[in-house]
């Protein structure tokens, strides 16, 4: 199944009106292909929101109860003008008119309802919905794209690239920060570190940690040592925020050869012992 395809009959999925086959082909989609799933998030949020006022809306017991004798006329009046009544008998418009005004979807209906009973009050009233619901709709996708151009505009400023140990790194500002010099400092210091587990040397990386983490890296060296994973390419690194007495900071990087895609992200903890900033914590996220 295609985009084009999915998003035909999505609310029919939404509305669970499809068969087996149609509804397995549609979850096999929905958990393949992003875009949809969004759209898919979006419309039933609507739907689910349009049949919230469905059933606040206060109906009329006077429509609902309508007698068969102003319905057959309603339908006489309309038997020479809409092709479609042609082929239903008086009797038989009274009962599928009717069950229509009771039963037929809250999207689907009004546009057809319209067309053959357009004075009846009901009608009107999920009129108004409909209408509603294509105004939210247009709307959330006129929000969604100044959303995405905000986004976009944000994370422009947010970034830079920045030369740290030696190599060029993008460099996100996820938080007010420190000093520059400190900034610095730290993050020259994580570059280090992650050069030194993956080139095996535990010792180089406990001379840049606190006592405590010392302990920790000699015991589970293993844990950390990164040997013969490939060359170390840095995707991103965060500006240094500090909470408390602790400075923290993460860098994402990959060793598969492929700088676009970042396989891991370090997660660093820093204690600032008199001038020095040393290492209190280091773990490797996915």
């Amino acid at each position: 199944m295609n985009c084009d395809k999915f998003l035909e009959l999505m609310e029919e999925y939404i509305m669970e009106e499809l068969d087996e086959v149609a509804n397995r082909m549609m979850e096999k989609h929905l958990s393949e292909c992003e875009k949809c799933r969004a759209e898919y998030r979006e419309t039933k949020e609507i739907i689910g929101n349009l049949r919230g006022i469905k059933e606040s809306a206060v109906i009329k017991e006077d429509v609902l109860n309508m007698n068969k004798k102003n319905i057959v006329k309603k339908a006489g009046s309309l038997k020479n003008k809409r092709p479609f009544m042609r082929f239903v008998s008086g009797a038989a418009a009274v009962v599928f008119l009717g069950m229509f005004l009771l039963t037929a979807s809250i999207v689907a209906f009004p546009s057809f309802a319209s067309t053959y009973l357009p004075d009846v009050p009901v009608v009107k009233q999920l009129k108004d919905v409909q209408n509603e619901y294509n105004a939210i709709k247009q709307q959330n996708e006129i929000l969604k794209k100044e959303n995405e151009e905000i986004k976009q505009e944000n994370e422009e400023l947010k970034m830079r690239i920045k030369e740290i140990g030696g190599v060029s790194i993008p460099e996100y500002q996820t938080s007010e920060g420190i000093n520059e010099e400190d900034n610095q400092r730290i993050q020259e210091m994580v570059i280090e570190f992650i050069r030194a587990i993956y080139r095996g040397d535990i010792e180089a990386a406990k001379k840049i940690s606190t006592e405590e983490f010392k302990k920790e890296l000699a015991q589970n060296a293993k844990h950390y040592l990164m040997i013969n994973r490939g060359e170390i390419l840095f995707t991103h690194i965060t500006n240094v925020a500090k909470e408390g007495d602790s400075y923290m900071v993460f860098v994402r990087l990959n060793d598969g050869g492929d700088a676009d895609i970042s396989d891991y992200q370090w997660n660093f903890e820093f204690v600032k012992r008199g001038n020095d900033f040393l290492i209190s914590f280091a773990g490797k996220d996915a």
